[in-house]
């Protein structure tokens, strides 16, 4: 059934304000139907040879490539980040991502065979691990990396012989569109993949339809509610929802270099990052590292992206600017100092000034939990222990830092702290890793994508065993001359489980 006509999504660039995309709604009694095309689809997909699979990633991931240029800018204009910002941080990812599964997908879908090793004696026979699809995957996607964040997991889905349905967010439309599009021209089978363009009403009838998994990508209490659906149906998932990444910057850090990095790891995306630095947790005296922090953002260009020189272009719409307003206020009233920024920018556009927040207690902290915007808390901390604590202390558990010049005084911190990615005197970079897996821990959601474990979230395993017709099996009924069966267990224990 097509889209309804008399109900539209737009989206508009966050600088101007001006229109960039337009998608009809998709009823909601409607989404149930595109499940099933594309579970159609899946169980000829599903049997496909793994040479076919990889042929559609690869000509997917070319065409991706041949139109970068042209995805970054349209990255630029619907999300309002830099077209260099959006080239190094969504679309060659993206790339590295679908290159990773053409290349490597293979083996890690490939049958593995399992020996009995000692249970031969038991005549255990030999098995085969085969990787099965699960089947339809329904995904919601995100807005803030809508290239990197949405492609990717369908690309592991497709790897993997799965189908997809998607609900991009409503706030990137465009940018979904052209995603679609792409995977019509690289060949994928018709109704293998289907998009579904809506709001809350249309994610929750996806949910509600017959899926087979669950990927969803946002915030924690939408995310929960996700879950609420997904579990009523006993549907797995994948979630990666907000974090509230610490730095621990050690005694023997660098300010200048450190200072530069925890920068940039902050403000990328205009704070809008999943995995943005969002709190700076020193061990000695802040105070320095507060005017060096306070002198670098003093220095950073907000302002429309499409011209020459920005740093941090605005936030996604005048709704996030204003609650992220909100959020920092409550920071302020908890106890945090603003050093620099902490208002809107008026004028076109919905630009906020990059902020710094000092703190000496944990309520602002408390406060700031989740702020999705631009926006730095600096906290000292008198010795490594409580500065780890206080890392650990959120209920977000996403990514986190160390940061020091002896790397393995700074690897022993990392290993202390709860995150699904720590960095070692870096923040961000890491989670564009093609290989590595990504996720997190505690409210900050879990599964994992990228990498073999992010394929394997779209199968499951079984194991085939077989063995010839007929022979000795001793365990079969009767058990009237169990002799034999009984003395053979008790060798079988004496070397293999001795007692204590």
């Amino acid at each position: 059934m097509p889209p309804a006509l008399d109900d539209a999504l737009i989206t508009r660039n966050p600088a101007t304000a001006e229109e960039v995309g337009r998608a009809a709604v998709t009823p909601p009694e409607a989404v149930a139907q595109v499940v099933e095309r594309a579970r159609a689809a899946q169980a000829r997909w599903g049997e496909t040879p793994w040479s076919e699979r990889r042929a559609l990633l690869d000509r997917w991931r070319r065409i991706l490539s041949r139109d970068a240029d042209a995805w970054a800018d349209q990255i630029r204009a619907e999300i309002g980040k830099p077209a260099g910002e959006a080239a190094a941080s969504d679309v060659i990812p993206t790339l590295d991502a679908l290159r990773w599964a053409v290349v490597r997908g293979g083996a890690a879908l490939a049958d593995e065979r399992i020996g009995p090793s000692w249970q031969r004696w038991l005549l255990t026979p030999t098995g085969r691990l085969r990787w099965k699809p699960l089947g339809v995957v329904g995904m919601i996607g995100t807005w803030n990396y809508p290239l990197f964040l949405n492609a990717v997991p369908i690309g592991q889905a497709l790897a993997a012989g799965c189908g997809v349905v998607w609900k991009p967010s409503e706030l990137a439309v465009a940018t979904a569109d052209l995603l679609q599009a792409s995977l019509l021209e690289a060949g994928a089978p018709d109704g293998l993949v289907g998009l579904v363009h809506g709001r809350g009403d249309v994610g929750r009838a996806l949910l509600e339809s017959p899926i087979d998994k669950m990927v969803f990508t946002g915030s924690v209490e939408t995310g929960r509610r996700a879950l609420e659906t997904a579990a009523a149906r006993g549907v797995p998932a994948v979630v990666e929802l907000s974090g509230f990444d610490p730095a621990v910057v050690l005694a023997d850090a660098p300010l200048e270099s450190t200072v530069r990095s925890i920068l940039w790891s902050s403000f990328v995306g205009c704070g809008q990052t999943c995995v943005s630095v969002k709190r700076a947790l020193v061990v000695g005296d802040p105070e320095p590292w507060v005017r060096a922090f306070a002198g670098a953002i003093r220095g950073l260009r907000v302002g429309d992206p499409a011209g020459p020189g920005v740093d941090v272009g605005p936030m996604i719409t005048e709704r996030a600017r204003s609650g992220f307003d909100r959020t920092i206020r409550e920071a302020v009233a908890a106890g945090a100092e603003l050093v620099v920024g902490g208002r809107s920018i008026e004028g076109e556009g919905w630009f906020y000034a990059p902020t710094l927040l000092r703190s000496n207690s944990p309520e602002p902290e408390q406060a700031l939990e989740g702020a999705f915007g631009p926006v730095l808390l600096v906290r000292g901390f008198s010795d490594v222990d409580s500065a780890v604590s206080a890392a650990n202390a959120s209920r977000m558990a996403l990514g986190a830092s160390v940061w020091g010049r002896d790397r393995r005084a700074a690897r022993a911190v990392a290993r202390r702290i709860v995150a699904g990615t720590v960095g070692v005197n870096e923040a961000v970079v890491p989670t564009a890793s093609a290989s590595a897996p990504f996720g997190g821990f505690k409210a900050s959601g879990f599964g994992r994508t990228h990498g073999v474990l992010g394929l394997r979230e779209f199968v499951a395993p079984q194991v085939l065993f077989e063995r010839r017709a007929g022979g000795f099996r001793p365990q079969l009924f009767p058990y009237s001359d169990g002799g034999m069966v009984d003395r053979f267990l008790r060798v079988y224990r004496r070397l293999f489980h001795p007692r204590a």
